[in-house]
């Protein structure tokens, strides 16, 4: 048992306490040991909306910071979990949120981490959450995979994004493990899932794993979250991807390849009675033309803004109405934002939202949006907008 009874009533009773205030009592209350309890009362605070059903628990130990943050949410690893099934094997098990939402899918899991004191936590708090569902190995994931090969419907792996002396890394080749490495044990039948860091070139990702089958762009709140490769060996260099924004009922917002991004047609325009900007999984994904179909203008060949005569209701992204526009300058701002108070936003513009609002005295706030950006003429450019309602 990672707490006793005593500790988790301390938890409970503790639980909106500023967990550093916490800290600085003497380093035992009635027996209790802060040094162990204080990071679990911090954890459960952090964590109430990104794992709401791990925090529901109160027999669940949480692992160290690092691990937390590096965990998935559940609102993201379920999403994952609906896209397998069968005998899964999670070569990168950490604290283990993704391998309990395939479990808790049905699926027969088998769990991988090298780090032992960090896999026995989850496999205490997994057994509490489910019970003894899911395998845990401790050791090398890969060793692992050549000493049962052939057994797997899916490989998942979500490898760590720190390079050897701790700094941040991005390429999956940098990573550890290095997916490419993997790509000789996919046998036939088995497919290999990669969830890997939302700032990583998708177009780069394809062309290292020599083609996958699918991508999915994940998000929540119009923030990239994840992006996830599926690979099998029929995989091609032209794979869908999907967009999909977790927050919303239908989760899907748009798709398609990259192929029909680079042949599709696009007009530019100046700007018109309303302006679009696109979703943040969208742009991600590169559809800077495809977005616009054939009723939108894009406001600059760099400048990802959109525009339209009549309103275009089922766009993915946020949509405006314009009330003004013209040049970035203080006899403009005085008759159009008289309030001095505005939302800014900025698209392919010199000067950052920061310092539009250090020049031209705008506080933050108010029900409108300041665009700041380039036309199509390279001329920067202001528009005051008004958001439109949703349907």
């Amino acid at each position: 048992m990672m707490l006793s009874k005593e500790e988790i009533k301390f938890i409970q009773e503790h639980a909106q306490d500023d967990p550093y205030q916490l800290s600085l009592s003497k380093g035992q209350i009635d027996g209790i040991s802060l040094q162990k309890l204080v990071p679990q009362i911090q954890a459960r605070q952090k964590l109430v909306h990104k794992l709401p059903s791990w925090i529901s628990n109160n027999n669940v130990f949480f692992p160290p910071q690092l691990n937390l943050e590096q965990a998935s949410s559940e609102d993201t690893a379920l999403f994952k979990a609906g896209l397998v099934h069968g005998k899964i094997i999670d070569l990168t098990g950490g604290m283990g949120v993704d391998s309990w939402a395939f479990a808790k899918k049905g699926n027969t899991l088998t769990y991988v981490e090298r780090d032992e004191k960090l896999g026995q936590i989850t496999k205490h708090n997994h057994q509490v959450l489910l019970g003894d569902s899911i395998q845990h190995v401790f050791g090398d994931g890969i060793d692992y995979m050549k000493k049962h090969p052939s057994e797997w419907d899916y490989i998942y792996l979500d490898p760590a994004r720190r390079g050897s002396k701790g700094e941040k890394v991005i390429l999956l080749e940098d990573c550890e493990p290095n997916a490419i490495e993997l790509l000789p044990l996919i046998e036939n039948g088995t497919q290999l899932l990669i969830k890997t860091s939302p700032l990583l070139d998708i177009t780069r990702a394809i062309q290292s794993l020599q083609g996958v089958n699918r991508v999915w762009i994940i998000c929540v709140k119009n923030e990239v979250k994840e992006l996830l490769f599926l690979k099998s060996k029929d995989a091609n260099m032209d794979p869908i991807l999907e967009v999909h924004e977790l927050s919303l009922a239908k989760s899907l917002i748009f798709q398609g390849k990259l192929s029909d991004e680079q042949e599709a047609l696009i007009t530019h325009g100046t700007l018109d009675q309303y302006l679009y900007e696109p979703h943040a999984g969208i742009l991600k994904a590169g559809f800077f033309k495809s977005i616009a179909g054939t009723t939108l203008h894009k406001l600059g060949n760099n400048t990802h803004l959109y525009t339209s005569t009549k309103l275009e209701a089922t766009f993915p992204g946020r949509q405006f109405q314009v009330i003004a526009h013209g040049n970035p300058d203080k006899m403009w701002i005085e008759a159009n934002i008289p309030s001095g108070k505005a939302n800014i936003s900025t698209r392919n513009f010199p000067m950052s939202p920061e310092e539009i609002r250090k020049k031209w005295k705008i506080k933050e706030g108010g029900p409108w949006t300041l665009f700041a950006y380039q036309d199509v003429h390279q001329k920067n450019v202001f528009a005051l907008t008004e958001k439109c309602p949703v349907n």
